[in-house]
């Protein structure tokens, strides 16, 4: 919960300090409610955990509607990996002492845990590559310090 809600906070402070850089904001907004719905649906159906549906929707914010569809597919696409190492991990078992507690260790175990917040993660920050985000925000950053 720390996680999304510092993301939040994030946003809304960046957006008051700067909403040019940021559009309109009934966008971000959008994503945020639009992924909301989606990933809440699939925590209560059993496919996603709660705190990954809270910290994608809150990251939605930040890649708003123009992103989202980029942010998705990146997510599926990082997931699906991440999950079929999983199933290899659980097949092959080529661990002798994994890390108590990590995702190699219930991998191992057989356990259905994905450590799907680095498939947001990481489908977050493509989105705001492929959008032009980051380098906006990197060459106003440039002028301003020059």
């Amino acid at each position: 919960n720390i996680y999304s809600v510092l993301i939040i906070a994030g946003f809304a402070a960046a957006f008051l300090v700067a909403p040019e850089n940021f559009g309109v904001l009934w966008h971000h907004l959008g994503a945020l409610a639009a992924v909301f719905i989606v990933t809440y649906i699939m925590f209560i159906v059993g496919m996603m955990g709660g705190g990954d549906s809270k910290l994608g929707s809150a990251l939605a914010l930040w890649v708003g509607i123009k992103g989202v569809i980029i942010y998705v597919f990146w997510m599926a696409v990082v997931g699906g990996v991440i999950g079929g190492l999983s199933l290899l991990i659980k097949k092959k078992k080529p661990f002798a002492k994994p890390l108590a507690g990590s995702w190699l260790e219930a991998a191992q175990e057989g356990r259905n845990e994905i450590p799907y917040g680095v498939a947001i993660s990481i489908g977050a920050w493509v989105a705001m590559l492929q959008t032009g985000f980051i380098t906006k925000q990197l060459d106003e950053l440039l002028r301003t310090i020059h």
